[in-house]
């Protein structure tokens, strides 16, 4: 009996900060005796072709091996790069997940005497992204961020499901309850997921860019974004953005190319925000929505560009508000959300800023007793900084929240990584993200029913003190 994997983590993708065990079986076995042949199992994790892991284990009363290698993953993973949130605006429409991601692979056999056999390789089809999940999500429930798609008469892509998208945003309506502009393939039973935007916020929406089911062999993936733009009913206009790696995105370097994305192509992160997506309107948008399309034959009735009219994710809209004249520069947050992508929330009411200094100081003599005599001025000093910390502090409040968007907010207050993009006109890098570090070590959940109208505050520092010169 040779020795195999008995469990893996789950395909196409799991997360990272959670539970990923391997189960080996069949360590060899003395046939006379019935005694173990072998002393430990052996496993191996390959990353790219390099081994990044080598885990040995005596059997358990069972005769099994059980690893949990999540630790391993996780060093492999790591939160977007400093500059995602300028997708569309500093650079291309869109980013794929190479830092957010990670494949791998094992080779798996057992130990005797120092010897090591290997007995079983696989293919680096695993992939873990760098997101959280329960303790019990054994398997992974990875279902519902893929898309099901078929294939209808005459060969062309149908959306039986929708696939959720990798953010923590809680805060949706029906297409019934929507009564402005909305785009003719919302049913009243769709459900459409809200951001309000000022005219100056940055955001991003990151997919698994992937799909299950019996579509056409060249919808293997997202193949483009559709931002639908509105004038209170009017229609503005349809901007496409194709996923291809002239955009950023992959893997396809053509439409309709079908190719199977692999890491890093299966994470998708596009440009959202006025700021940052290309082809946003201006000050006569009132809202817009975010659709996210497979591929279909341009035989298809209706089709014109190749691309399905439904989205195979759940839809976005983004609200426009302008901030009140009296209200105070906006902080827009970006942090790491649970699935290991961004998501954001802007803080428009009070604000507070203070500097921590820290001095260290000697006493100097006011004399010089190398001189050739004794003279004091009276400027001459005493007490002298030779080096001092400067920490820039700033709290920050919100506005008025729903249980929702305080739900919400939960999960900026937990990220390991947030960023804040300081939205005043006297700043020249107002459109640039700066990393802070959370000085608030605990909060309080608010509700509507034990709180009535209430607000959060946070309290952050930026992660690069002020430089200061010597006394």
């Amino acid at each position: 009996m040779a020795v195999s994997i008995l469990q893996s983590p789950n395909i196409p993708f799991d997360q990272a900060y959670g539970p990923n065990p391997v189960t080996l079986t069949g360590i060899p076995v003395d046939p006379g005796t019935g005694v173990l042949a072998a002393q430990k199992y052996v496993l191996q994790i390959f990353r790219n072709g390099t081994k990044i892991a080598d885990l040995r284990q005596s059997p358990n009363g069972e005769a099994k091996a059980i690893f949990d290698i999540q630790n391993t993953l996780q060093n492999f993973v790591a939160p977007s790069p400093s500059t995602i949130e300028e997708t569309g605006y500093a650079g291309l429409d869109l980013a794929t997940a190479t830092n957010e991601s990670t494949p791998y692979s094992f080779a798996a056999g057992y130990e005797n005497n120092g010897v090591v056999t290997i007995e079983v390789t696989t293919s680096q089809s695993f992939l873990d992204f760098g997101g959280t999940k329960e303790y019990y999500d054994v398997p992974y429930s990875a279902a519902r961020f893929i898309p099901i798609i078929t294939t209808n008469a005459p060969g062309c892509t149908n959306v039986l499901k929708r696939a959720d998208v990798f953010s923590d945003v809680n805060t949706f309506r029906l297409g019934s309850e929507i009564t402005d502009g909305k785009p003719p393939w919302l049913t009243a039973t769709t459900k459409v997921f809200e951001r309000n935007v000022t005219p100056d916020d940055m955001t991003t929406l990151s997919y698994f860019n992937g799909v299950s089911g019996t579509g056409p062999a060249s919808a293997a993936g997202i193949e483009a974004f559709t931002f639908w733009q509105y004038n209170g009913n009017t229609l503005l206009s349809t901007d496409t953005i194709f996923n291809n790696q002239a955009n950023g995105g992959g893997p396809n370097a053509t439409t309709g190319q079908g190719t199977t994305p692999s890491y890093p192509f299966r994470g998708i992160t596009v440009g959202t925000g006025p700021i940052n997506f290309t082809d946003f309107n201006g000050t006569n948008v009132t809202h817009y929505y975010v659709a996210v399309n497979a591929f279909t034959p341009s035989s298809c009735p209706g089709v014109t560009t190749n691309l399905t009219d439904d989205s195979i994710f759940d839809v976005f809209r983004l609200n426009l508000i302008s901030p009140l004249c009296n209200d105070y520069p906006e902080f827009q947050f970006s942090w790491l959300n649970s699935y290991g992508f961004r998501d954001y929330f802007s803080f428009s009411k009070r604000k507070e800023k203070s500097v921590a200094i820290n001095r260290n100081t000697f006493l100097k003599e006011a004399a010089d007793y190398n001189g050739s005599s004794y003279t004091v001025g009276i400027q001459d000093r005493g007490t002298t900084v030779y080096s001092q910390t400067l920490m820039e502090r700033f709290s920050a409040f919100t506005d008025y929240l729903t249980d929702k968007e305080a739900k919400y907010l939960e999960g900026l207050f937990t990220s390991a990584d947030v960023r804040v993009r300081f939205n005043d006109l006297t700043i020249p890098q107002r459109y640039e993200f700066v990393p802070v570090a959370l000085l608030s070590t605990s909060y309080t959940e608010k509700t509507y029913r034990k709180d009535r109208l209430f607000q959060y505050n946070i309290d952050f520092k930026l992660a690069h003190n002020i430089k200061s010169q010597r006394g």
